[in-house]
């Protein structure tokens, strides 16, 4: 990815003895290293329109107000349509927050605004950190491995296509991503066909003396696995991919290839890479809010309900091993067979449990994300069904009367409760949010 850029205007004066410019962007840079936090100093509506010609295709703006300023200044910044992430001081700054950003708030700009004496408090810094994020989302590109009649659907996007072609078309235009495309057997020929077992050998060896414990039977398809991980990683690494998107169950459908990539799932993780089970195009924004804003993998999963019961099972054949952003495994996983033994080098996570997950999917083509809380409470290992089953308890009867059946079926869980979190980064990207238990 490319430096991130994030200018950050200083409206009104800034007096050295109270607050200067260079003391604000010294704590930025401290907290974020590696972001190009650029100053520009508004004082009128011409500093206001010259500043927003220049930064035009900047992801958005940080606005700090600790001085009233003429309101046709304010508002022509926090109209202008870019995620604004806007900061206050209590006294100073409440004149033109309470009379401007308010008022653009609820006219629907994309602003997150907090006002506080202290503008370089942790709560500050926690809010700049949705920029960040925002930023890393849209410079994410997406290797998306599946067959050439697919790639044509999703990427030419005819005017009646619906579905899976209009929302590849609408993630790309409402996140601002780029998705890579690559055929089937384009994958196999440059990547997959070069990959020997010899090489694929050490991360067999590797994955079986990291499991708690091996019931699968069949070391070939563990072979297999290992040299799709070595061809995905080495794929995204040399096309400068940060997310992995596999289209397992059609590519193994086609005949063309028969290795799964859940083992492989697993370990990219730990490269840096995201990878997207199913290549789930709904599950691609979650997994990317859940990297990089709160820096926790994401469980791609298929959910059920038990309304007699007041549970939810999250089930699918991978789950990270690091589910709270470790930089190595968490928790331990046996690799297994699933399906009633009909899929192979799969793998059970016992995921954490007593602890808060939050779920989501998100339709691009609706501009709908759907949010729900729940509690982890136990791990079922049955190889009927998907290797990884975690059992939460939650508002199963409102969830089922409230879900949104245009996200699908598929939901991301996340270790922690950000529910509010979540719902002030959708108000930035402009994303609507429907809460499936509240």
């Amino acid at each position: 990815m490319q430096v991130l850029r994030i200018p950050v205007v200083f409206l009104g004066p800034f007096e050295p003895d109270f607050l200067s410019v260079d003391d604000v962007l010294r704590v930025l840079r401290g907290r974020f290293p590696g972001v190009d936090f650029r100053p520009y100093n508004v004082n009128s509506v011409n500093d206001a329109y010259a500043f927003l010609r220049a930064e035009g295709d900047a992801v958005g703006y940080l606005v700090l107000n600790v001085r009233v300023v003429h309101q046709g200044v304010v508002r022509a910044i926090v109209e202008s349509g870019k995620p604004i992430v806007y900061i206050a001081r209590t006294m100073e700054g409440s004149p033109n927050y309470l009379m401007d950003v308010v008022e653009a708030r609820r006219a629907g700009y994309p602003v997150l605004s907090v006002t506080t004496e202290d503008v370089l408090s942790d709560a500050v810094l926690n809010k700049v950190r949705y920029l960040v994020a925002l930023g890393q989302i849209r410079g994410s590109r997406v290797l998306l491995v599946t067959a050439r009649n697919l790639i044509n659907y999703m990427s030419w996007a005819f005017p009646n296509a619906t579905e899976l072609s209009r929302a590849v078309a609408e993630l790309q235009r409402r996140v601002g991503l780029t998705v890579d495309f690559m055929d089937l057997r384009e994958f196999i020929d440059r990547y997959y066909s070069k990959v020997t077992d010899a090489e694929a050998e050490p991360w067999v060896e590797a994955w079986v003396k990291g499991a708690s414990q091996v019931v699968d039977p069949s070391r070939v398809d563990i072979v297999k696995a290992a040299r799709l991980y070595l061809a995905m990683l080495r794929a995204a690494r040399e096309r400068g991919d940060n997310v992995v998107a596999f289209d397992c169950i059609m590519n193994v459908s086609t005949g063309l290839i028969d290795a799964w990539p859940c083992l492989g799932y697993m370990q990219l993780w730990y490269d840096g890479l995201i990878p997207v089970c199913e290549a789930d195009v709904y599950a691609i924004l979650p997994l990317l809010i859940g990297r990089y804003l709160f820096n926790r993998p994401g469980f791609v999963n298929d959910p059920g309900v038990d309304e007699v019961n007041n549970r939810l099972i999250y089930w699918h054949c991978y789950a990270p091993t690091n589910p709270h952003g470790s930089g190595k495994p968490e928790v331990p996983y046996i690799i297994t067979d699933a399906h009633g033994g009909s899929k192979h080098a799969s793998i059970h996570v016992k995921l954490p449990v007593n602890e808060p997950v939050t779920v989501m999917s998100y339709n691009p083509a609706t501009n709908t994300l759907s949010l729900h809380v729940a509690k982890a409470i136990d791990n079922i290992y049955w190889k009927q069904l998907c290797a990884t089953k975690l059992v939460a308890t939650g508002d199963a009867r409102r969830i089922a009367a409230k879900w949104v059946t245009e996200n699908g079926y598929h939901r991301v869980l996340i270790y922690g409760d950000f529910r509010e979190e979540v719902k002030e980064f959708a108000a930035l990207m402009g994303i609507k949010v429907v809460e499936e238990d509240q």
